[in-house]
């Protein structure tokens, strides 16, 4: 069986306390959630095998912010794997995060851990804020997938692919051509055991076709979701948290972990 936490979502800042102000007034400094991601797991009683960050490490894409996630997220036990958001530079994720071993840089890969394959497609865009992916990255998808034989696959990226139902979220948070890397993954749905991402900061999951899509929530601040929802919309009462995963001859388990409220 392999065990692993998905977290997402830490907005990490290295400047001023009340930086960054748009989300520091409303809803407490995001570095508070990761303070409490990091005694939350560092207490769990059980051992696991990796942690899966799906994205916006840092709130905004600055060296300072980085060397602060560098302080903090080695705090975690390793390894780390690293997706990029929306939010952050893979580049500087790269120099100043990325060592290959405890903490670990993702973009379009693909990592072996133990019975387990993991694929990831870097789905971030900096220069914009939206969701990206292009024709070459589901080529690569394809690719990866007809390489494997039957041993489970998971999938992680920033953003959610497919439709939830909720407007919002289906209109203004997924890449344009995410349907496509359902297409792609419907054809090998004999191996996918489940696709991991962020990005929207809440728990839920969709079921498409036999493959599970799930998210978790953000460490700072989460997200409503409801149908016909037209534009986002903080829940104040919803506290950050993770997820844990287990995966083996029994499917796939989740739970979700709840955080401290920040202040």
């Amino acid at each position: 069986m392999t065990t692993f936490l998905h977290i997402s979502d830490t907005h990490i800042s290295g400047g001023a306390p009340d930086d960054p102000h748009w989300q520091a007034d409303a809803h407490g400094h995001p570095n508070a959630g990761v303070a409490a991601l990091i005694q939350a797991v560092n207490r769990l009683p059980f051992a696991f095998d990796f942690i899966l960050h799906t994205g916006d490490v840092c709130n905004d894409p600055d060296e300072a912010n980085y060397q602060r996630a560098r302080e903090l997220l080695i705090q975690l036990p390793g390894p780390v794997y690293l997706l990029p958001g929306n939010h952050d530079s893979s580049d500087l994720m790269r120099r100043c995060l990325h060592d290959g071993s405890k903490l670990r840089l993702l973009q379009d890969d693909h990592v072996q851990l133990g019975g387990l394959h993991l694929l990831t497609l870097d789905s971030g865009d900096e220069d914009s804020h939206q969701a990206r992916l292009c024709d070459a990255q589901i080529d690569f998808l394809e690719a990866q997938l007809r390489s494997i034989g039957a041993e489970p696959t998971i999938v992680a990226m920033h953003h959610m692919p497919v439709a939830s139902g909720v407007e919002y979220f289906d209109d203004k948070m997924r890449p344009q051509i995410g349907d496509r890397v359902h297409d792609v993954l419907k054809r090998h749905s004999g191996k996918i055991a489940g696709v991991f991402f962020g990005h929207v900061h809440l728990t839920a999951a969709t079921l498409r076709d036999g493959i599970l899509y799930a998210c978790c929530p953000s460490t700072h601040y989460n997200n409503f979701a409801y149908p016909g929802m037209p534009e986002r919309i903080t829940d104040p009462l919803a506290p950050g948290g993770f997820n844990l995963v287990m995966i083996g001859d029994h499917g796939v388990f989740l739970r979700r972990f709840h955080l401290p409220m920040s202040v």
